[in-house]
C-alpha cells in the first residue's frame, strides 16, 4: 500500500523573487544578444555587398560566385594570428570590384598575387585588430590600449620591412630610403641594429689630425659641424666650451705620421689655372661635391681651404693610401708639380675668406688638458666612428635597437613635444630632436630634415622583437669580400675599383656597372682604350670614371683579367659570321621597334640609352644577343623593353649593331672580336 508524500516549497518568498528576476534578466540578455548579433554591423555590410554584387556581375558570374554569409576567418598558425577582415572586405581579391566603394573594393595593385590572404592574412601588413568585426574596434580608428592600430598608408612600408630584410626591398621606396639613410649616417656604429650586422661606418682616421687641420677650423667644427658643412654626416654633440677646448687639445696632439716631405716643392711657382684644369680632368666632382654639386662618396670640398694644412693636403693627394690606409680614394699617377698646382688651386679657390699664412703647429703638453680631452673623446663615443691608435674601440656606446618597434608607447619619454603617444612618434622624435625628450641624452643632433627623419623612423619601425618563421623572411645574403691577389689585385687596390664597382655584390654603389660579367660584355681592346681614356657612353650622363693616368701595361693587365675571369657562362660564344641580309633585316627592326627614340646614332636619336655608333667596336656580339633577348634578367628594372624577340630577330639586330663602328679591316673579315 503506497504512502502519499506531500512536497512543499519551503523557500522563502524573497528567494522566489530573486529567481524570477534572474530568469527575466537572462531572458533580456539573451534577447539582446540575439538582436545584437542579428543587427551586427558585419551582417548589414554583407547585405549591402549582395546588392552591389548584382550590379557588378552578370547572371553567369553571379551563378559562379560563392555565397556570402557568416563570419569569414583566416587562421595563420605560423604567425599566431586570426583575421576576420574579409567578413566585410568581401571583394578584396575580385577584380570585378576594382572600382567599388569601401569596404568592397578589390585590393589595389598586384600585392595579393605575391601575398595571398590565405597565407599572409591582412594584419601582418596592415596591423589592426584582426578578430574585430566592426569599424571602430577593428582599429580603422585609434583605440586606447591598442598597441598596434591599423597603420596609415604613409607608414605602411614599415611592415614590408618585417619580412623583406634586404636594404632595397621591392616596391617600398620610403623604406629603402630610410635604410639607405641609416647606412649613410652610420647609425649601426653606435647601435646594434638587426639587419645591419657586419656593416662598418668609419669617419676619417684621427691618428695624424694634428698635422691635418687648422686649429680655428677644429674649434668651429666641434662646436657645430653643420655650421661648416650643412650636409655633414657628423651630428652636433652639443659640447660645452670646456669640452671643446680639451677635446681640441687632445686631437691636435695626435701626430702619428709626418706628412711627406714637400720642402723641395716651390710653392711660388704654383699654377692654379693648371690645378683647375687637372681638377676637371681627374673628374674629382664624381666623388666630391663643390657648392652642393657633385658626388657624395668623398668629403665636400667647398671650404677645404678653411680646414686643412697645405703640407698635409699635398701629401694626401700624392699618396692617399699612405696617409689613410682604408681611404676609398684612388692613387693617381701625377708628378709633384702637378699635385702642387692642384693643392694650390683647392686652397685658394675653396675657402670662405683669406685664411692667412699657414699657422704654425700647435703643441699641447698640459697633461690635464690631454686627459680631459681623452675622457670627452671616449665618453662621447668618438671611437665608434673614428680610428685612433691611442684608444681602444670600446664597442657601441648606444643601446641596442632590437625590438624597438615593440616598445610600450606609454613607457617612452616624449618630453614637451605635443604628439600622440605612439612608438612611431617616439622614434621620429628621437631621430630628429634627441635633446627634447626630457632625458640626458648623449645622442648627437643630426642634420636630418623632418622628411628624412620620418623615413629613418619608418625603417626602424620594422624591427620587431619576435622573429618570423624562416619561410616568411626574405633576406639577401651578405656579399663575400672580394680581395684579388697578384698584379691585378695590386692595381685594383691602387685605383680603388671597388670604391665604385661591385663584384658579387661587394664594393661601392657609385657606378651602376657591376664587374661580374664585364669580360662577356666588353671587347678586350675597347677595355684597354677605355681605361686609358674613359669617356661617357650615355649622351645624357656626364663621364664620371676618373682619368687615372694609368700606364698602358696596367690597362692591359686589367683588361686581360676581365676578359679571362669576369665572364658569364650564360653568354655563350656567338657565331659572328653574319650575312649582309641579316644586317639589313636588323636595320629594319631597329627602325620598326623605335630604338632611335632612346638611342643615338651619330647626331640622331634619343638620349636615354647608351650611344650606339661604336657598338661594333665596344660590345661583344654574344652579349648584345643575350641582352636583346632578356634584358630584365641581366638588369632588373631596366628601361630597355623586352620585345620577346625570336632568336632570328635577335640575331638580325645583333648583326646590324655589330656593324656599327667597326674598322674596314674587321668588316672585310666578316666577323667581330669576341
Amino acid at each position: 500500500m503506497g504512502v502519499a508524500v506531500e512536497v512543499r516549497n519551503t523557500a522563502p518568498p524573497r528567494l522566489h523573487l530573486v529567481f524570477a528576476g534572474l530568469g527575466l534578466a537572462f531572458l533580456v540578455i539573451f534577447s539582446w544578444v540575439l538582436f545584437h548579433e542579428g543587427a551586427a554591423e558585419w551582417r548589414t555590410t554583407q547585405a549591402r555587398f549582395r546588392r552591389l554584387e548584382t550590379t557588378v556581375k552578370n547572371p553567369h558570374q553571379l551563378a559562379q560566385a560563392a555565397g556570402v554569409g557568416g563570419l569569414r576567418q583566416i587562421w595563420l598558425p605560423d604567425l599566431g594570428r586570426v583575421d576576420r577582415c574579409e567578413t566585410c572586405h568581401l571583394g578584396i581579391d575580385d577584380p570585378a570590384f576594382a572600382r567599388a566603394p569601401a569596404p568592397f573594393a578589390a585590393h589595389p595593385g598586384t600585392w595579393l598575387s605575391t601575398h595571398p590572404t590565405d597565407r599572409f592574412g591582412c594584419t601582418p601588413c596592415h596591423d589592426g585588430q584582426g578578430q574585430a568585426t566592426d569599424y571602430a574596434t577593428v582599429a580603422h580608428q585609434p583605440q586606447p590600449f591598442v598597441t598596434r592600430p591599423m597603420r596609415p598608408l604613409e607608414t605602411i612600408e614599415a611592415n614590408c620591412g618585417v619580412c623583406h630584410r634586404a636594404l632595397d626591398p621591392p616596391d617600398a621606396p620610403r623604406l629603402a630610403e630610410g635604410r639607405r639613410l641609416i647606412v649613410e649616417s652610420g647609425c649601426f656604429s653606435c647601435h646594434e641594429i638587426p639587419g645591419f650586422e657586419g656593416m662598418t661606418f668609419r669617419g676619417p682616421s684621427l691618428d695624424s689630425i694634428g698635422y691635418k687641420v687648422r686649429p680655428a677650423w677644429l674649434t668651429s667644427w666641434l662646436k657645430d659641424p653643420k655650421g661648416y658643412l650643412p650636409q655633414s654626416k657628423m651630428g652636433n654633440f652639443r659640447l660645452s666650451s670646456d669640452e671643446i677646448g680639451s677635446l681640441q687639445g687632445f686631437l691636435l696632439s695626435q701626430r702619428a705620421q709626418v706628412p711627406l716631405d714637400s720642402t723641395g716643392v716651390d710653392w711660388k711657382k704654383a699654377d692654379t689655372a693648371n690645378g683647375r684644369a687637372l681638377f676637371g680632368e681627374l673628374r674629382c666632382v664624381s666623388c666630391h661635391a663643390v657648392n652642393g654639386r657633385g658626388g657624395t662618396a668623398g668629403p665636400e670640398l667647398t671650404r677645404i681651404g678653411d680646414k686643412v694644412r697645405r703640407d698635409w693636403l699635398f701629401s694626401y693627394l700624392k699618396d692617399p693610401h699612405r696617409v689613410q690606409a682604408d681611404t676609398p680614394m684612388l692613387q693617381y699617377r701625377l708628378s709633384d708639380p702637378q699635385w702642387r698646382d692642384v693643392t694650390a688651386f683647392l686652397l685658394e679657390q675653396y675657402s670662405s675668406a683669406d685664411t692667412g699664412a699657414e699657422p704654425p703647429p700647435v703643441t699641447y703638453q698640459d697633461a690635464r688638458v690631454l686627459a680631459a680631452g681623452r675622457a670627452v673623446f671616449e665618453r662621447r663615443g668618438c671611437p665608434s666612428c673614428h680610428r685612433l691608435a691611442a684608444i681602444k674601440d670600446a664597442g657601441r656606446i648606444g643601446p641596442s635597437l632590437a625590438g624597438i618597434a615593440d616598445r610600450d608607447p606609454d613607457e617612452l619619454p616624449y618630453g614637451t613635444n605635443v604628439v600622440r603617444h605612439t612608438t612611431d612618434n617616439y622614434i621620429f622624435l628621437k631621430v630628429l630632436l634627441p635633446d627634447t625628450l626630457g632625458q640626458t641624452s648623449t645622442m648627437p643632433t643630426f642634420a636630418f630634415t623632418p622628411a628624412d627623419a620620418a623615413k629613418i623612423a619608418l625603417a626602424l619601425a620594422s624591427i620587431r622583437k619576435t622573429d618570423l618563421p624562416a619561410s616568411y623572411v626574405l633576406r639577401r645574403p651578405a656579399p663575400v669580400p672580394y680581395r684579388p691577389g697578384g698584379k691585378f689585385g695590386e692595381l685594383v687596390a691602387r685605383y680603388r675599383c671597388l670604391s665604385c664597382h661591385t663584384v658579387g655584390g661587394f664594393g661601392g654603389d657609385l657606378s651602376t656597372v657591376p664587374l661580374d660579367r664585364i669580360g662577356s660584355q666588353l671587347q678586350r681592346d675597347y677595355l684597354v682604350k677605355y681605361l686609358l681614356n674613359p669617356g661617357a657612353v650615355r649622351v645624357s650622363v656626364e663621364a664620371r670614371m676618373p682619368v687615372f693616368h694609368m700606364l698602358p701595361d696596367e690597362a692591359k693587365t686589367i683588361a686581360d683579367y676581365f676578359s679571362m675571369v669576369f665572364l658569364d657562362d650564360g653568354v655563350e660564344q656567338y657565331d659572328t659570321r653574319f650575312t649582309a641580309e641579316e644586317a639589313r633585316r636588323g636595320q629594319e627592326l631597329y627602325g620598326q621597334l623605335g630604338c632611335q627614340a632612346c638611342h643615338q646614332l651619330g647626331t640622331k636619336g634619343g638620349y636615354v640609352g647608351p650611344e650606339l655608333s661604336e657598338t661594333g667596336a665596344r660590345l661583344r656580339p654574344g652579349w648584345i644577343a643575350a641582352w636583346l633577348s632578356k634584358p630584365q634578367i641581366y638588369k632588373p628594372g631596366t628601361l630597355q623593353p623586352d620585345y620577346g624577340l625570336s632568336g632570328a630577330d635577335a640575331r638580325a639586330l645583333t648583326a646590324y649593331l655589330t656593324s656599327l663602328g667597326r674598322s674596314p679591316a674587321a668588316k672585310a673579315r666578316g666577323g667581330n672580336a669576341q
